[in-house]
């Protein structure tokens, strides 16, 4: 019975929201019209360009910094674990001795899984680097045309 009534009340309520929408869309369209801008100058653009491109090296260093201070601090947390005696001694295989990875150790194998991130954050830094930020301004500023995948990341910034 629970159940009848919670999809009549589900069905009601979609059939009333369905009849208030178009009651609601004029004012929406008025009000995106007026906020829409008048227009655009070339220097909004260079603007909305240089946050772009300092936003984008931020992330890049944030990612780059990020994953080598985790790799870093995993390995040393691990290292430190190791040194700590544990209920089987410590030994791996069949008790021979101890096998001890050693800070080095866990640095390489962190760094491995981190290596990803860094490799977005080194490209990040590449990809949106002072030269190339230069060099796309200028060519905005000659010809007024940026590459298409600017043109789509700068969207954002135009609003």
């Amino acid at each position: 019975m629970f159940r009848h009534t919670l999809l009549l009340v589900l069905l009601a309520g979609s059939a009333s929201a369905q009849t208030l929408a178009p009651a609601a869309a004029p004012a929406d369209t008025a009000l995106n019209t007026a906020a829409a801008p008048a227009g655009r100058t070339a220097a909004d653009t260079v603007r909305a360009l240089h946050r772009l491109f300092a936003k984008r090296r931020k992330v890049g260093g944030i990612l780059t910094m990020g994953a080598v201070a985790a790799d870093v601090v995993a390995a040393g947390a691990s290292a430190a674990a190791e040194g700590r005696p544990t209920s089987s001694g410590g030994a791996y295989g069949l008790g021979v001795g101890s096998f001890n990875l050693g800070f080095g150790g866990f640095a390489f194998i962190y760094g491995v899984v981190a290596a990803p991130v860094m490799g977005v954050g080194i490209q990040q830094l590449i990809a949106y680097g002072p030269k190339r930020e230069a060099k796309i301004v200028a060519q905005y500023e000659a010809n007024r045309h940026l590459p298409t995948k600017i043109r789509r990341q700068l969207r954002p910034y135009l609003r």
